[in-house]
């Protein structure tokens, strides 16, 4: 019996071995795929900025016509309806994949277009019954950011706009 004793005492130095190296071993390789993992997710410079390069080539077109604009006079706390304008757009993007994805997205669009204009205020400050070309292409292009992505409509311009009175 002392004999079966001293064999496992024997065999269990070198199981120990084993085990230290293995733990050693498994520390090393999770520290390297540690630093491997959050070297790569740090930015590699700190004082560069990243410099976005515009595409090149034409603008391409994808038209949207007559969407309505309403037109509200305020005065006091209430607002009263007096009409409409219907306002023909261009959405002008740079590659063939982004005109592809705005005509996929035209219905998506068209409603969140509708949407930013019944929400904001797009009538001149001086002019309440003049519609601001420049705050509707704001508007829209920041909305249409939120459609389509980010980077992918460069301008919207306001080709037509007709007035219909109440």
């Amino acid at each position: 019996m002392s004999q079966d004793d001293v064999s496992i005492h024997e065999g269990s130095g070198s199981g120990k071995l084993f085990l230290i190296l293995g733990l050693l071993g498994g520390i090393a390789i999770g520290g390297g795929l540690g630093f491997y993992y959050f070297k790569s997710m740090a930015p590699a410079h700190e004082g560069e900025v990243e410099v976005k390069k515009k595409p090149s080539g034409p603008l391409l077109t994808v038209g949207f016509e007559r969407i309505a604009v309403p037109i509200y006079i305020k005065s006091g706390n209430s607002s009263r309806f007096v009409g409409n304008y219907f306002v023909d757009l261009a959405v002008q993007v740079y590659s063939n994949d982004n005109q592809i994805l705005v005509k996929r997205s035209q219905p998506q669009l068209q409603h969140a277009f509708i949407s930013a204009i019944s929400q904001n205020d797009l009538m001149r400050e001086d002019s309440p019954l003049q519609l601001d070309h420049d705050k509707v292409a704001a508007v829209l292009k920041k909305k249409a950011a939120e459609v389509v992505g980010p980077g992918v409509v460069e301008n919207i311009s306001i080709l037509n706009t007709m007035r219909l009175s109440r």
